[in-house]
């Protein structure tokens, strides 16, 4: 049964987040631009200061598709969030039904999510696990208008899926989820392992398993989206090159190792002002929690599934090969080895400890939402 523990820490968080946004109001200026906010009040705003930045790509391609003559950057956008948008939006509008989705998305992963952490762990570490990544400092973004959250649900559904050695719909699933973010591919290696490993880690046995023939399945949603930008736009990898666009300082061209990514932003904060940039937050939030998840998913080899840690894995590293850790902190949301690594971690430290991370997360988190939702960019 689902612990009731856990709709507590929902409904406590989304509460909390809605009172860090109205207090928000109040005390920071709005940044006009990236949002579809009115600068004066409006009760309309408690619905769309969740909508800025990529939220507003997202209801556009909802309403409009894929249709801008004079841009790729809509390509940046994979589809299967907006196409859901689009397909609810007999609620009431495209904004009501992207939050729904968002919403609705969340509650649904955090319960596979729990059922996947009980193969392997006890309750304690499950419900740990919720919480650690509720209170993440980026977590709201589950429940705004963006594909975290749907991301999310579809992930765990792919391995609770596999570990049930239902691998038919665990490969449907996986097709999807690469439709919707590209580090959805990165479900292919992983859901390939647990097949092995259903075969005993015999590779002619893996090799005679007519299951084997559903690993073609999961790349298929990246490639129809590849093959969908080809027919448009005469370019395979316009979700990759149109990148630049949203001046993330992405290197499109070449690989850039991770040295080089660390080093350029020690430079970074070197040269910015803490004080007077908003920016610095960023750089510094980006910063820390790449570094967090890297130290989580390589003690994720140890502490969890080789498919786990090897989803994990891909799935941070990859990113940082354009040379910059931007919306790291929020890319690192549907990592979800990591919160299991982190609940582990603090199952067997002093409560004190945890109680740190705690009061240093929910700080980020006021910072964060109070940040995102007047305007200014975060992840």
């Amino acid at each position: 049964m689902f612990n009731k523990k856990n709709i507590k820490y929902f409904i406590l968080w989304r509460f909390s987040l809605l009172l860090i946004a109205i207090l928000a109001i109040f005390f920071v200026p709005l940044r006009s631009g990236y949002t579809l906010q009115t600068s004066s009040f409006s009760f309309s705003n408690l619905a769309t200061m969740w909508a800025n930045f990529d939220g507003l790509h997202y209801l556009s391609l909802a309403e409009n598709g894929y249709k801008n003559l004079y841009s790729t950057s809509q390509y940046a956008f994979f589809p299967v969030y907006p196409y859901l948008v689009k397909t609810f939006s007999f609620l009431g509008s495209y904004l009501t039904s992207a939050l729904v989705i968002s919403h609705l998305s969340l509650i649904i992963g955090i319960y596979l999510f729990y059922k996947l952490i009980l193969l392997d762990f006890s309750k304690e570490i499950a419900s740990r696990a919720i919480f650690l990544l509720l209170i993440f400092p980026t977590a709201f973004f589950f429940v705004s208008v963006n594909s975290e959250s749907v991301f999310f649900l579809l992930t765990v559904l792919v391995f609770y899926l596999a570990r049930k050695k239902l691998f038919l719909p665990a490969a449907i699933i996986a097709l999807l989820a690469s439709a919707t973010r590209f580090v959805g591919i990165f479900l292919w290696p992983a859901l390939l392992i647990e097949l092995y490993q259903s075969n005993k880690n015999n590779i002619k046995k893996l090799i005679s398993d007519p299951r084997l023939i559903l690993m073609l399945l999961p790349p298929l949603g990246l490639l129809s989206f590849m093959r969908f930008q080809f027919f448009h736009t005469g370019n395979w990898m316009s979700f990759i090159t149109s990148q630049p666009s949203f001046g993330a300082n992405r290197v499109v061209n070449k690989l850039i190792l991770l040295h080089q990514v660390f080093y350029r932003y020690f430079k970074m904060l070197t040269l910015l002002n803490p004080f007077a940039d908003p920016i610095y937050f960023t750089v510094a939030l980006e910063l820390i929690i790449t570094t967090l998840f890297l130290i989580l998913v390589f003690h994720s080899f140890k502490k969890t599934r080789l498919s786990y840690a090897v989803f994990a894995t891909l799935s941070l590293l990859i990113p940082t090969l354009t040379g910059t850790f931007s919306s790291m902190p929020r890319y690192v949301l549907t990592i979800f080895p990591a919160f299991i690594v982190l609940a582990i971690f603090f199952n067997k430290r002093p409560k004190k400890l945890q109680n740190i991370y705690i009061l240093v997360s929910v700080i980020l988190t006021i910072i964060s939402v109070t940040l995102y939702t007047r305007g200014y960019f975060v992840a």
